[in-house]
Order: C-alpha cells, then structure tokens, then sequence
C-alpha cells in the first residue's frame, strides 16, 4: 500500500481516557471531516494545523471536537488526525 492509501493515524480520547490509534485512508479522513464541519450541532471545532513532527517530517494535525451532549454516556470526546503532508500530495 501507499502513503496515499493507509495515511492517517486516529487518535480518540472520551473523558480523558486514549484510546489505540487507529490508521485510515486519506479519503477516509477526508469524508469524516467534512461529516464533522457539516454536522455543526453535533460538534463543537473542527481545526487544522500544519506542523512538523519531531523528525521534521510535515504533518497535518485536525482536531475535531465534539458537542457534549453528542455522544451517550461520555462529556467530552475529541478527536485528533494525524496526517502526513506527503499523503495528501501524493494524490
């Protein structure tokens, strides 16, 4: 697979627990944050960063946070993608 394909890494965190990083699809990601950008009750910010990472290597870091009462059970949930700036120009 390419970088282009198996790009991002999912980081979800509800009430202060982390839960394992999930890897997905530049596309993936893609769709999720436009459904997190169009669904603006359901979240509360929708950011994007552009970084590099210890190494120097350009990262993208998008930072979706959502309404408290979107999800049962649980106040706060985020989540944080952590995308390569090579998977998104090697389309």
């Amino acid at each position: 697979m390419t970088i282009a394909e198996i790009a991002a890494t999912l980081y979800t965190r509800t009430d202060g627990r982390n839960y394992r990083p999930e890897r997905l699809s530049t596309e993936t990601v893609r769709q999720l944050l436009r459904r997190a950008r169009a669904h603006r009750s359901g979240v509360d910010a929708v950011h994007v960063y552009e970084c590099t990472d210890r190494a120097g290597t350009p990262l993208h870091i998008a930072y979706v946070r959502f309404a408290e009462n979107r999800w049962s059970n649980v106040r706060d949930v985020i989540d944080i993608y952590e995308i390569p700036t090579a998977a998104l120009t090697d389309l």
